[in-house]
């Protein structure tokens, strides 16, 4: 099934490298004029009809770690794809844009090569855009296609959010996601279109990514839990340390004026450290939640230095929640150190 201009057509045959030549289309099916067309064929021929081109495009939201090598991968990805094709003439062009809102253009990738890596600023994005005159079997006429690949440094997009927002970036970026990657292909051949859309998939495969185990990523996915766990285990430790002072504190002698207050004060403790234990776990929760995966364009000396920044901040954060779910936790004992210090001072 292939689409054309919003319709889907069936198409009989396999399609082949060279675009598509065995892909045929049934024209008048069920009358005496029925008859087979080339796919490739009639895709021209609407293209020259109407004069549009249609689109294909995919966006990714793994935690790419992209180096320069890599980017030279997708340029021969790329170019070794198109060789099987009569290439008429073809472009690229590079363009970096950097956090402080500034950018840089090249025309060509060899151009791009040449760029300054001692460069201080971040790099936000970079978009490689390359421009194809293909000329197919079967069709008289050249056809354009071009296709674009915008890749984003979440590392870059964070630390900028981050100067104006109150809410913890990385969290906000799990749940509602944030794109690392879109590839987009302009074409009249769809056939052509799918090489190249999966020549750039295929290539992002092979990308580094942040290797989180998923069992740490279900904890950081379900740290607004550590709260939760806090309180209700802090309040039951509580509750058991009140009744296990209870014969203490409340003699077989005592009134009920004695017991009112013991109840009273063993329900205000209780709900003193269940905030407590609440508070801490929130703050807890807090820190855990400004880990992120680490996904990032690491081509300018601004990039590594604030890739080494992101690392350092992953770190700080874990043990910084980790300190602070075990302070939560050991509230209990506190509970049980102002149980004691107060039948102390009571007897």
């Amino acid at each position: 099934m292939l689409p054309i201009g919003g319709l889907v057509i069936s198409s009989q045959g396999d399609a082949s490298g060279d675009g598509g030549v065995g892909d045929l289309a049934v024209v008048g099916q069920g009358t005496p004029h029925e008859s087979k067309v080339s796919i490739q064929v009639l895709q021209n021929i609407y293209y020259e009809l109407t004069g549009k081109s249609e689109d294909v495009s995919k966006a990714y939201s793994d935690p790419f770690q992209i180096e320069f090598s890599d980017l030279e991968q997708l340029n021969y990805r790329v170019t070794q794809c198109c060789e099987q094709y009569n290439v008429r003439a073809s472009s690229c062009s590079a363009t970096i844009f950097y956090v402080k809102d500034s950018k840089e253009t090249f025309s060509s990738f060899d151009r791009f090569r040449a760029f300054n890596a001692g460069n201080s600023s971040s790099v936000e994005s970079v978009l490689i855009a390359y421009d194809f005159m293909i000329l197919l079997p079967k069709v008289g006429t050249i056809q354009n296609y071009n296709l674009s690949v915008r890749l984003s440094s979440r590392i870059a997009v964070e630390g900028q959010m981050a100067k104006g927002m109150l809410i913890d970036v990385p969290r906000m970026f799990r749940t509602f996601g944030a794109r690392t990657a879109i590839v987009s292909v302009k074409y009249v051949d769809y056939i052509v279109a799918r090489n190249l859309l999966d020549t750039v998939d295929s290539w992002l495969d092979s990308v580094p990514k942040e290797s989180a185990s998923r069992l740490w990523k279900s904890v950081v996915r379900k740290s607004h839990y550590i709260p939760l766990i806090s309180r209700y285990f802090v309040g039951i430790v509580a509750a058991l340390i009140a009744i296990e002072y209870s014969g203490l504190f409340v003699k077989s002698d005592a009134t009920i004026r004695d017991g009112a207050s013991f109840v009273v004060a063993s329900l205000v403790g209780i709900f003193a450290f269940y905030r407590l234990a609440f508070h801490i776990g929130r703050a807890a929760e807090s820190s855990l939640d400004r880990w992120s995966e680490l996904s990032y364009l690491s081509l300018t000396a601004g990039d590594k230095a604030a890739i080494r920044s992101a690392r350092a901040e992953n770190s700080k954060s874990v043990l910084v929640a980790i300190l602070k779910f075990v302070g939560a936790m050991s509230s209990s004992i506190l509970a049980k150190f102002a149980a004691a210090l107060l039948f102390y001072l009571a007897s």
